[in-house]
């Protein structure tokens, strides 16, 4: 196995689903997306499992007690979604991504609840709150689920400032993207990260 590998990221436009997506899912899949109320959560599930479907094939997937999805044959994978695209990153090593949609937040109010001393002291210094606000919160989502934890650890305990954080000699890496109104994050253990987004016709 090549360690070296790239991480992959794979985004779905969920207003592509329709009804006969249902038949290229899992049947737990469909069952799951079936139990949501909102037509766009329907969807948003609809495509993720479309995308595990396509680059995670028969890979078997459960929740682990932290509540992340992991694949039975080992394969490293995370997903996430947010307005209008699913994401899929798949590494060779644990990862963790996450994408979030452009709103309009108290970024200084709602940054107390989960940054750091450090973070709060960049945040209140930056002309552009919002922005560095969701790059900070993707990635420390991110590095939560790469570590494979999620938000059950306490969010203040890790910093996210820089290109990467390091706890117990490992070494967690970050990259950010920004396109249109998202911006999407993604943390692994190896520093192999993508140029470039792929946008996935389904």
């Amino acid at each position: 196995m090549n360690h070296n590998r790239e991480t992959k990221i794979y985004l779905a436009d969920i207003n592509r689903v329709n009804k006969s997506h249902f038949e290229l899912i899992s049947s737990e899949r469909a069952e799951k997306a079936m139990r949501y109320k909102m037509e766009a959560d329907k969807k948003r599930s609809v495509a993720a499992g479309i995308l595990l479907s396509r680059f995670l094939p028969g890979a078997e997937i459960y929740t682990d007690e932290f509540g992340k999805p992991r694949a039975k044959n080992g394969g490293c994978f995370n997903l996430s979604h947010s307005g209008d695209y699913a994401v899929l990153a798949v590494s060779e090593c644990e990862t963790g991504v996450d994408i979030e949609v452009f709103r309009r937040v108290d970024a200084l109010r709602m940054g107390k609840i989960v940054f750091c001393q450090n973070e709060m002291n960049m945040l209140e210094a930056e002309g552009d709150r919002l922005r560095l606000f969701f790059e900070f919160w993707t990635k420390k989502e991110a590095l939560l689920k790469c570590m494979g934890k999620g938000f059950h650890r306490n969010a203040k305990s890790v910093d996210v400032s820089g290109d990467c954080f390091e706890e117990n000699g490992k070494r967690y890496f970050f990259k950010t993207y920004r396109f249109s109104d998202y911006t999407l994050s993604v943390c692994s253990e190896k520093n192999n990260f993508p140029d470039n987004l792929e946008f996935i016709e389904i």
